[in-house]
């Protein structure tokens, strides 16, 4: 299989319009296109973290998505790569001289309709809280409550924080819209205290962020683990639709040290 590199413009097209690579593939996107399908390398934030997606369809060679990798990596050889992403199921061997740090399953979502917003259950309301000077208040209830959590506060990756507290403003639950290079808003961060689940809360905020996001862009992205189907079907239920399932592939130069993953 043929891989040819493009920009970002004749990426699109190919695409079709693909909503993965309209809302989080930027301006400094390289792109590859070939008879069977799309990949792109691209960063995720406008600080960086840079990674990527190979997109083939049912017909598609075995070895797809590692062509375009390395056809990738060979036009654009600076990149820092650090993520690259395949269709669940798919393989991926990766190029001389990068190696394997981990992986993870994730569905990439998007809506453009905000959903309708229900009042906070009594005693509890919803409020707007700082990145930086509200920074040790939501990681420490973000990990306490979600080992995974992936809000990152303080780094400036998010446009927004929203809390729900109760009467004593104490944190009940958390999220955030973080900014990816394309300048949309992304759902990130959302945690809910174990002690106050069950009572929509999670519901209530994602309907919250995602109108904050209606009025920022007109549009929403997020992401979410696969196996998470509770939320999967919440989601849809606010109005996201799955574009793509993926498996993800930490990645990294061969003998370099590498500091904490900021996930998707």
């Amino acid at each position: 299989m043929t891989w040819h590199v493009v920009d970002r413009a004749a990426l699109l097209g190919a695409a079709e319009g693909d909503a993965y690579v309209e809302l989080a593939c930027g301006t400094v996107t390289v792109g590859a296109v070939g008879e069977h399908g799309w990949a792109a390398l691209h960063r995720w934030r406008p600080t960086g973290h840079w990674g990527g997606a190979a997109v083939v369809g049912p017909n598609a060679p075995p070895d797809a998505e590692s062509e375009a990798l390395q056809a990738l990596l060979e036009a654009a050889p600076d990149v820092p790569l650090e993520w690259f992403s395949t269709a669940n199921g798919r393989e991926l061997r990766l190029p001389t001289g990068l190696e394997p740090r981990g992986s993870g399953r994730w569905d990439f979502l998007t809506t453009r309709t905000a959903p309708q917003q229900a009042p906070p259950p009594q005693g509890l309301h919803v409020v707007e809280l700082d990145d930086t000077a509200d920074a040790v208040r939501l990681q420490e209830f973000g990990r306490r409550h979600n080992p995974d959590f992936e809000g990152f506060p303080g780094r400036g990756f998010s446009m927004l924080w929203r809390a729900v507290v109760d009467q004593h403003d104490e944190l009940v639950g958390i999220g955030a819209l973080h900014e990816l290079d394309t300048g949309i808003p992304h759902l990130s961060g959302l945690v809910v205290a174990p002690a106050h689940r069950g009572r929509g809360l999670g519901r209530l905020l994602t309907s919250d962020l995602t109108r904050q996001a209606m009025d920022l862009a007109g549009v929403c992205t997020l992401g979410v683990y696969t196996d998470n189907q509770a939320a999967i079907a919440l989601y849809h239920s606010l109005g996201y639709r799955t574009h793509h399932s993926f498996h993800t592939r930490d990645v990294a130069r061969r003998g370099a040290r590498t500091g904490p993953t900021y996930g998707v």
